[in-house]
């Protein structure tokens, strides 16, 4: 009997296929012979089986759906019409078994759609939120665990806003792949085609040359070269995803679209990991000699390091300092984290701290005895600096006091941790204001707290000292240099001080200071604090040794325009305080803006009331109590400007006598403690009134004082 044509066999596996034989019609079409030249209806007919099943398929799913919803009848369609197209379809089967099953019992009770919710519903719900948890939780660990490799330990840190885009990209990439590996294994949301294919090559392409471009850009010069790791992997992983989609024919489709997922999630891992590696998180530890952690000194050291440089004296006659903002207070709180001690608790958060992928910085302060300090700096888990010091490395005097000794010890600790982490991190440097070097940032934090240096008569005489070790030791360090300065003029009587003399040395400085240049913006805020301490110093010193000019001695070109200068660095300094003007992101610098804002004013008025021309022998100034309630540093500004106007030539007699009752009427306010009447007895804004019976009852004194 002859064989059958490819016409014959290919006539009766259409007949197959129609009666819903789906398996007997494509063995039947797979026989025809290849070399046959009438083998296209075989090819037809493949691919005709091949839409039956994914159709039945399709109709399956919708009748799964409307037996969720509660439409049985239209189920039952849905799988009868898949049953018809695909006999062989044992999910059809199933899902009529089953709309059978339902309608042969009682009707729907709140407990039976609870059961079948939790069953359709809740449970793959569920699973697939713990599938897709823990497969974020690796992905999130792996990062980490590569941003040992892909961050190098003197690798500068990005600017922000790039590494917050690119660990958001990380993150969402790392997420997207956490939750659509088991998604499409469990639901098949789609059939991967040619385009999803060409639509996931295109992704792959956009986000590694987006990702390597921005690594270029924020790398700037030669620093492109520590990224190399970070941008060969990104190139590796981006061509060989394309190539593999793209040129890879005998792949199925839903293989191409796993190496899509694939690539995508390695570039995921790669950008989280670089973002993670330049997080600005620290973790510290500080543990005696024999092992142990010091609860204590680990706050201490955290503490010191939260408000480094922010204990300065306010005092106007002299120093003139406000409150300074400390580099470190840019890092959030929750950024800065310490070991607990504790035999249990200790070594288990010890684990926690070292699986921490974002835990970036991690430092261990060894108190070796009260006068030697050892240091270790790591970086994501490589060793990024140490040091070994002592009191006589940083040349600081003997202290009786152990516990003041072992602060100034961890006081150097957090210098050395603060500098080591503003040569990656470089927001942290406007705060260092132009210090490179951590012992003379140590020893001018050292210097200029109250709680760091003993008080005794050499006091004084100490703080210079160190001061002037720290500006040897940094020239470049700015607020060393002033606070110097300050504290070298410190030291002198009252009677003695040239006031005009130091306000044209302060402001020398300034003018030739990288300060003075420095604009009242963003990226410029970490110095502001320093250029309005100056600003003000400038100002109230030049005001304490302003006198009338003498022609003999004074060249009235320069006294003029040394009078401009100051009214430039007042108004300069009532901008920088002025909210309207200018507003400020910092909290610590917020807070110095509304307390200075009044002080400035008060001091724009002052030299108004002093240089302005007189009308008629009078000066128009405001009194303190006249207007809003003021603090008593503000009345006591106010009594110094009442007194100033009341020294100017050409006053009437009774336009004096008012301005020295406003500044009486101030002091009574103002002065408090005894503090505050030493400072007037030297003030010489407040020479005038030292033989009036009433100031000196104020500051409990029976004779007179000054020259």
């Amino acid at each position: 009997m002859p064989a059958d044509t490819p016409a014959q066999v290919c006539k009766a596996a259409d007949g197959h296929r129609l009666a819903g034989s789906l398996d007997r019609a494509k063995s039947l079409y797979e026989s025809v012979n290849p070399v046959d030249s009438d083998q296209q209806c075989a090819v037809d007919g493949l691919r005709l089986v091949a839409e039956a099943r994914q159709d039945a398929t399709e109709l399956v799913t919708a009748g799964q759906l409307m037996v969720r919803s509660g439409d049985l009848a239209g189920a039952k369609d849905k799988f009868g019409a898949a049953l018809r197209l695909d006999a062989g379809s044992a999910a059809a089967a199933a899902g009529i078994a089953r709309v059978s099953d339902l309608k042969s019992r009682p009707l729907p009770t709140a407990v039976s759609n609870s059961d079948r919710f939790y069953r359709d519903w809740a449970l793959p719900l569920g699973r697939l939120v713990v599938v897709a948890a823990i497969g974020m939780l690796v992905l999130y660990a792996l990062a980490g665990l590569c941003s040992r490799w892909l961050v190098k330990v003197d690798a500068v840190a990005w600017p922000a806003w790039i590494r917050r885009t690119m660990g958001s990209v990380g993150a969402f990439l790392l997420f997207a792949a956490a939750v659509m590996a088991p998604l499409f294994a469990m639901f098949s949301p789609f059939t991967p085609t040619w385009t999803e294919c060409w639509v996931g090559a295109l992704v792959i392409a956009l986000v590694g040359v987006g990702a390597a471009a921005l690594v270029l850009w924020a790398a700037r010069g030669d620093e492109w070269r520590r990224w190399r790791a970070l941008l060969l992997a990104l190139d590796v992983v981006m061509l060989a995803g394309i190539l593999s989609v793209l040129l890879s024919s005998a792949l199925s489709y839903d293989v191409r679209l796993m190496f899509v997922h694939i690539a995508l999630t390695v570039i995921g891992v790669l950008l989280t990991a670089a973002a993670l590696g330049q997080n600005l998180r620290l973790q510290v530890e500080v543990q005696q000699s024999d092992g142990s952690v010091n609860a204590a000194s680990s706050d201490y050291l955290l503490a010191r390091m939260k408000g480094l440089g922010t204990e300065t004296r306010r005092s106007l006659r002299k120093s003139t300092s406000t409150p300074g903002n400390s580099p470190l207070s840019q890092i959030p709180v929750e950024e800065l984290s310490v070991l607990p001690a504790g035999k249990f608790v200790g070594p288990l958060i010890r684990l926690f701290f070292a699986l921490r992928p974002d835990l970036t910085w991690r430092a261990r302060v060894t108190l070796v005895d009260g006068n030697r300090v050892a240091i270790s700096l790591s970086r994501n888990g490589q060793h990024a600096a140490s040091a070994v010091f002592s009191r006589p490395d940083l040349r600081l005097p003997e202290d009786p006091d152990q516990e003041r000794a072992k602060a100034q010890m961890l006081t150097g600790a957090a210098a050395f941790i603060l500098v080591q982490l503003s040569a990656v991190h470089e927001e942290l440097q406007d705060g260092l204001y132009g210090a490179s070097q951590w012992k003379s940032v140590a020893l001018q934090v050292i210097a200029s707290s109250k709680s760091l240096l003993a008080e005794d008569g050499t006091r004084n005489a100490t703080k210079v000292g160190l001061l002037a070790k720290a500006v040897d030791e940094d020239p470049q360090n700015e607020l060393a240099l002033f606070e110097y300065l300050w504290a070298a003029y410190g030291l002198q009587l009252h009677e003695e001080t040239d006031f005009g003399g130091f306000a044209r040395a302060i402001y020398a400085q300034y003018d030739r200071s990288e300060v003075s240049k420095k604009k009242a913006r963003d990226g410029d805020e970490g110095w502001m604090p320093l250029k309005i301490r100056i600003l003000y110093s400038i100002v109230t010193q030049w005001l304490n040794g302003y006198g009338p000019v003498d022609a003999g001695d004074t060249d009235p070109d320069a006294d003029r325009t040394e009078k401009d200068k100051v009214r430039d660095y007042a108004a300069e300094l009532d901008r920088l305080c002025d909210p309207s003007k200018v507003a400020w992101k910092g909290k610590e610098l917020q807070h110095q803006q509304a307390a200075m804002h009044p002080l400035a004013r008060n001091l724009l008025d002052s030299l108004k009331a002093l240089l302005d021309p007189l009308k008629e022998g009078q000066v128009t100034a405001i009194h303190s109590h006249e207007g809003p309630p003021a603090s008593p540093r503000l009345a006591y500004d106010h009594a110094c400007t009442h007194m100033l106007i009341a020294r100017r030539s050409g006053l009437s007699a009774e336009a004096r006598q008012q301005q020295m009752e406003y500044a009486i009427e101030d002091l009574r306010y103002a002065i408090v403690t005894e503090d505050d009447k030493k400072e007037a007895l030297g003030d010489p804004c407040l020479t005038g009134l030292q033989s009036d019976p009433r100031f000196r009852r104020l500051v409990n004194s029976t004779g007179t004082s000054g020259p």
